[in-house]
Formats: C-alpha cells, structure tokens, sequence
C-alpha cells in the first residue's frame, strides 16, 4: 500500500483529493498538512509516508523550501508537486530541490494515479509532456533566476503600487479590493519572483524594468 501525505492550504482540495484517492487500490492518505512545517512535524513523528503531493504556494513555509528540507532530511520520501503553475520556473526548482514529480492541479485521476506509483517504484512524471532529459538539459544551460515569471495585469498593477510604497491596506482602497487579495497577491509575486520578502520583490521588478 502506498501512503501519501497531501500538503495543501486549502482544506477544500485536499478533501477533492482524498475522495478522488479513495477508490484507487494500493493507494491510501495517511496524513495531510496546509503548510511546510505541518509536513515537516508529521515526517519527524515517524508517520510512515510514501510519496507527498505537494502544493508550492503555502504559507509558513512554501512546497519548494519544504521539498528541498524533504530531500535532505527524508531522501526515502519521493515528492510530487501539486500546484497551479505551470511556468518552468517552477517545474526546474522544484526538480533541483528534490521532487521526482509535477502535475497541474487539473490533473485527470488516471494521471494522479499514474504518477503516484511511478515516483514510488522510483521513476519520474511530469506534466505537460515534459521529459526528465529535456528539464535537465535546462537545469544544466539555464540560470533559473534569469527565467522570466509570466504576470497577470492585477499582479502589475499591484507590483506599481508597492514600488511606490503603498501598504496593503492603501493598494486595497485604491483597486477596490479586499486586503486579503492584496496579501495573496503580494504572496503569489514573491513566490514567482523567488523572494523571501517586499524588499527582495522591490529589486527584482527594478533589476527586470517592472518598476523604476
């Protein structure tokens, strides 16, 4: 039996996949977790993990820091990024960090299934007709932080003000949204950016001409 750990932060999904998990033989979820230390905690409690699917955009702790603590720590656990983006950005840290998979979060069952008992037999998957071969000839010609991350209007539009040292609640009244949109905006920037805080997304847009 193959046990997986899912690591998402939002509650609704994980229950979509554990129903869509449910009916696969050899297949059973023995834990789950909404954040990287969450993981972290369970794996170190000697809960018996086989593969985790693991989101990349969750708070505390991101799915890529975690996959790469995962692979120091835990080398027998095998990793499965499961998450919404598909620029190779990601696809290529997360391969570098450790993760022996990637599937797009409207990944068909058959997929989902296809993939969890490859990785745990100790092969590799990737979505969107990516190749192993193909991702590591990238790794080994591209420097991933020159890559470009692709941003949506919004995220433009968001990225101005606070180059222009809005505070959340300021860009919030002046786009009409909510503060929390705006924090979840500013979260999904500095993941595509590959920061750590506003100040590291500030020098990014200057050093990319997002900003001046």
């Amino acid at each position: 039996m193959i046990k997986v750990l899912i690591a998402d932060d939002h509650q609704l999904l994980i229950e979509g996949l554990k129903a869509t998990l449910y009916d696969i033989q050899d297949i059973t979820v023995v834990a789950e977790a909404s954040d990287g230390y969450q993981v972290l905690k369970i794996l170190e409690s000697q809960t018996k993990v086989d593969v985790i699917l693991m989101d990349i955009n969750m708070p505390k702790l991101d799915g890529l820091e975690c996959t790469k603590m995962v692979s120091k720590k835990f080398p027998d656990v095998k990793v499965i990024a499961l998450t919404q983006y598909s620029e190779k950005r990601f696809v290529k840290r997360m391969i570098k960090y450790g993760a022996s998979g990637y599937l797009l979060k409207d990944t068909s069952q058959h997929i989902l299934e296809t993939a969890i008992k490859k990785v745990y037999d100790g092969g590799k998957y990737f979505c969107d007709q990516l190749t192993l071969q193909l991702v590591n000839l990238e790794l080994k010609t591209e420097d991933t932080k020159s890559l470009f991350p692709k941003l949506t209007k919004r995220e433009i539009e968001i990225l101005d003000l606070i180059g222009k040292e809005f505070s959340s609640t300021e860009i919030a009244g002046r786009l009409y949204i909510s503060f929390h949109t705006v924090e979840s905006h500013r979260s999904n920037l500095m993941l595509k950016a590959g920061v750590k805080n506003t100040a590291g997304l500030v020098r990014w847009a200057v050093r990319n001409d997002l900003i001046e």
